[in-house]
């Protein structure tokens, strides 16, 4: 008796099992079957469209207030213009200017006469320019020559300008036109400076001021 009753508990353990495993499988296969579906409806493409919006329309613009005219203030007095004479082409006309008006002083004694006004004469200028006192040709003689462009046979022109101040004396000099030769052109500038006596020049009104000189001096060797 104890062994029949142990044979039966044995099969209904393995059925049990094999309920449990049959059920477990079914499970296995609904859930596999609801992930996938699941994984299939989220994996699906997802299209879009834009609905365009309508724009409303712009309000309308503020009415404008109108501008009232002004008022005009009448008047108490009314001008009436001058009447507008036309010009015509065939009736040339001419306005003469009017004559100056000039005192007249009535002269003492009594009498009557003609009086004549005479316009002052214009002033004299009393400008003029720098001039050389004494003779120019002995400020240079041939003594001054140079002795190196004797040697080397220099000679030529050489043009200057003298700055001469108010008081005559030469304050400077200035080679305008080279003779060519360093030499020449120094002793021309050092012996003016040097030799040379001039009165300053005068302006308009007479009055000495500063001005230029402007001379040549030709350098022939000497015989």
């Amino acid at each position: 008796m104890a062994y029949a009753d142990r044979v039966p508990s044995s099969r209904r353990l393995t059925t049990f099992a094999a309920v449990a495993a049959i059920h477990g499988l079914i499970g296995y296969v609904f859930v596999s079957g609801m992930a996938a579906s699941f994984v299939t409806s989220v994996t699906t493409e997802l299209i879009t469209h834009n609905v365009p919006l309508d724009t409303p329309p712009p309000p309308d613009p503020a009415p404008q207030p109108k501008q009232m005219a002004p008022k005009l203030q009448p008047t108490e007095t009314v001008v009436t213009p001058e009447p507008i004479v036309p010009i015509t082409a065939d009736k040339p006309f001419t306005v003469e200017p009017a004559p100056p008006i000039i005192p007249i002083t009535p002269a003492t004694g009594g009498g009557s006469g003609i009086v004549e006004i005479t316009p002052p004469p214009p002033p004299l200028s009393k400008a003029v320019g720098v001039r050389a006192r004494g003779d120019r040709n002995a400020w240079i003689t041939t003594e001054d020559y140079p002795p190196s462009s004797i040697r080397a046979g220099e000679q030529g022109v050489v043009a200057i300008a003298l700055q001469v101040d108010a008081t005559g004396k030469v304050s400077d000099c200035s080679v305008t036109a080279s003779s060519g030769h360093v030499a020449l052109d120094q002793a021309t500038c050092r012996l003016y400076q040097r030799r040379g006596r001039f009165t300053a020049a005068l302006d308009d009104a007479g009055t000495p001021v500063a001005a230029t000189y402007v001379d040549r001096v030709r350098w022939v060797l000497p015989r």
